[in-house]
């Protein structure tokens, strides 16, 4: 009896790949296989395959490199927009200069972007809109600080105008040389930051060295511009770099103490001792000042800035009951006051004909010569170019005071915001910072935070103490 083939019954499953002679499929190399019978002369067949996360990780890679590319060239073609970087500046701006300590750091953000700008006209709009952006305060507050003659359109004013000076060498200097670009943009903040465009030099990216540096002194400065010049070329490494040289630096630091007995007395006055003469309240606020000097039993007393107009021999007389005690008890108050600029205290004249004085933080008791003068009062308000009226610049006055055993820096009112005043008082190597303002014009604007969070920061890079005394 004949049966009919079991390969007919039971037919194995063939391999649809075709082949080449040599026996290599066109699909790709062959499988090795391996094929057991069975009863009844069915085949079982196995193959030995990649496993799938071999195979998933073989298409996944390339995708996530084509994903990465695809974001860089979308990063670069934002970052190159005519738009985006003078708008990312701005805001940047208004957050640094926002009063908070811990903010300062993003100004460093608008000088990294001017890398990426396309042209003088680009690296002069993006950088505008930095110092635009960091002015903005002035706009609300100039109706206060000028008067009945401020309006917001004045403080708007003013406030472009100064971003159109601080932004003018970012332009003219702009460089498309890779070498060359790195270089310009700190040789651009140090011209912005010294005189004489320094005297409107505010809202530096300088100041962030003591916030990522503290205690580094003039190493945190040195920093900062080794960074700014590095990350043209490596901005990975070199930000990698500034956080742990920042890291380090933030790990041994220690808050100074202010000397003691070292007091400031904050004062709610209001105008007091600005715009025209008001001898009843002057009165008023010598009555208080002497009062709170007797009932102090501080060595050093800071009153805030020009509380008294006029300073001259008439007021020394005023003053003699508690000048005198302050003197016997060996303490010493330091007070803001106007003085003549050529007719110093202990002269007869009478300083009310006088148009141009001098704005200064006077020490009055044990300690009875020391005067310091501001050297960079308000530009417009306060110094007058071209006019024998206001308060005039002295640049390169004194930066220090020597108070009971103690050098101290000083810095009145818009002084704190500035670069040159700082870093020429650290040349006499203070021990202490004294600030000294009066800011009643500015009580519902960002200003007074602003400064005193520029001043904790210059402080901080130095490892001084620091003392203000403020009147709103």
């Amino acid at each position: 009896m004949e049966f009919e083939s079991m390969d007919n019954c039971c037919p194995t499953a063939q391999d649809d790949s075709a082949t080449t002679s040599n026996g290599r499929s066109i699909r790709g190399p062959m499988e090795p296989t391996r094929s057991n019978r069975e009863p009844c002369g069915s085949s079982r067949r196995s193959t030995v395959t990649a496993s799938t996360a071999a195979i998933t990780a073989r298409f996944q890679l390339p995708r996530f490199g084509t994903i990465s590319a695809h974001f860089g060239r979308s990063l670069q073609k934002l970052l190159s927009s005519s738009v985006t970087l003078p708008v990312v500046a701005a805001t940047t701006a208004a957050t640094a200069w926002s009063g908070h300590l811990a903010a300062i750091p993003l100004s460093l953000v608008a000088p990294l972007l001017v890398y990426h700008t396309k042209s003088r006209k680009h690296a002069f709009a993006s950088m505008f809109s930095y110092y635009a952006g960091a002015s903005w305060p002035l706009i609300p507050g100039a109706r206060a600080f000028f008067g009945v003659q401020g309006t917001p359109i004045i403080g708007l004013f003013l406030c472009l105008a100064a971003a159109v000076l601080l932004a003018l060498p970012w332009g003219l200097l702009f460089s498309r040389g890779r070498g060359r670009a790195a270089f310009y943009v700190p040789l651009c903040i140090v011209l912005t930051g010294m005189p004489p465009l320094g005297i409107i030099g505010w809202a530096s990216p300088l100041l962030s060295a003591g916030v990522l540096f503290p205690g580094s002194k003039w190493l945190g400065l040195a920093l900062v511009t080794v960074f700014l010049i590095a990350f043209r070329f490596k901005p990975a490494p070199s930000g990698v770099s500034l956080a742990l040289c920042a890291l380090v630096f933030h790990l041994q630091y220690t808050q100074p103490q202010v000397p003691a007995g070292w007091e400031a007395v904050n004062t709610n006055y209001g105008g007091t001792g600005q715009g025209d003469p008001d001898f009843a309240t002057e009165y008023d606020t010598a009555q208080a000042m002497q009062t709170t000097i007797l009932e102090s039993h501080a060595t050093v007393l800071l009153f805030p800035e020009h509380l008294l107009t006029h300073w001259n021999e008439s007021t020394d007389a005023f003053w003699g009951d508690t000048l005198s005690a302050l003197a016997s008890q060996h303490r010493t108050a330091l007070m803001g006051a106007g003085i003549n600029p050529i007719n110093p205290p202990g002269t007869s004249r009478n300083p009310f004909a006088q148009k141009q004085y001098l704005n200064v933080l006077l020490a009055r008791g044990e300690q009875n010569t020391t005067l310091y003068q501001e050297r960079i009062p308000v530009p417009i308000a306060m110094w007058k170019p071209l006019s024998d009226d206001g308060v005039p610049v002295k640049l390169f006055a004194r930066g220090t005071i020597r108070i009971h055993n103690q050098n101290a820096a000083v810095l009145i009112c818009y002084e704190q915001i500035l670069v040159w005043p700082f870093l020429s008082s650290a040349l006499e190597h203070p021990t202490v910072l004294l600030t000294a303002s009066n800011d009643y014009w500015a009580k519902d604007t960002r200003i007074p935070a602003i400064q005193q969070s520029s001043a904790a920061s210059w402080a901080r890079l130095f490892h001084l103490p620091v003392l203000s005394a403020s009147n709103f």
